[in-house]
């Protein structure tokens, strides 16, 4: 099943990006599994080069890398598809889907340090993105969150589990479960004051713990915990939206004493 889900899956997200005009932030579909045979689907790449020489020269435009990546996966061979679409994402840094779906190949080739990175900049681009990516981001830091424990580093663990936690707390916020909205915003707190005690000079589980107990309605730790991010945010690794966001936050106006 393995072989047939990602060229399935490859082949939808390239028909999905070339729908988008360039002046609009595509809106990804969840990826779904597929049953049964799909090769019939997948143009090999041996198909997928074009004429581009006038009548007379036999030449053939070399096949696009997601092509190549497609054929080596209809194959199995992971590892060069994985080298394909490394030079894909290389080229089009902005497609998510495509990133993520190198980060689960990685991750399934146990490269964990890489699959890491390619998820990190996932997240860090559907922040940035539609609703659509967005909405993977829980899924990104749970895959954080097994690769730290893979890696035996408690502080990555922690804290993508109570980011994670975080994010699903939001998207229940305003359902009417607010006893279960609370719940996990409390198991969240759990989680980032773990990380936070396994590695104090960085800011983001301080910034996520400020962000959960303000949906809190605690003001007091919430502003112990902005001071924290505050101080250590420029010695530590945040998105550029996190930056910005906690940037804003920080204004003297803003800051809670």
């Amino acid at each position: 099943m393995a072989r047939l889900f990602f060229p399935a899956l490859l082949l939808v997200a390239l028909i999905g990006c070339r729908a988008f005009s360039p002046t609009t932030s595509p809106n990804f579909p969840a990826p779904q599994p597929v049953e049964g045979n799909v090769a019939g689907s997948i143009v090999p790449a041996s198909a997928q080069s074009v004429q581009t020489n006038p009548p007379g020269e036999s030449r053939e435009r070399p096949a696009e890398p997601i092509a190549l990546a497609l054929d080596c996966l209809e194959r199995g061979d992971n590892v060069a598809a994985v080298r394909h679409l490394k030079e894909h994402v290389s080229r089009n840094a902005e497609q998510v889907l495509f990133r993520a779906q190198l980060a689960e190949l990685l991750l399934g080739l146990h490269r964990f340090s890489e699959a890491q990175t390619e998820f990190e900049a996932a997240i860090a681009c559907s922040q940035e993105g539609a609703p659509g990516p967005r909405s993977r981001l829980v899924h990104y830091h749970t895959r954080l969150m097994e690769i730290a424990r893979e890696r035996e580093d408690e502080y990555g663990e922690y804290l993508h589990r109570g980011i994670g936690l975080h994010l699903v707390a939001c998207q229940l916020a305003g359902k009417g479960d607010s006893g279960e909205v609370e719940r996990l915003q409390c198991k969240a707190a759990a989680a980032l004051k773990e990380a936070q005690l396994i590695r104090p000079e960085d800011a983001r589980a301080a910034w996520y713990l400020y962000r959960v107990w303000s949906q809190l309605d605690q003001p007091r730790p919430a502003g112990k915990a902005l001071h924290k991010a505050i101080a250590a945010a420029p010695f530590s690794k945040l998105t550029p939206l996190e930056a910005r966001e906690l940037s804003l936050v920080s204004r003297p106006s803003s800051v809670l004493k």
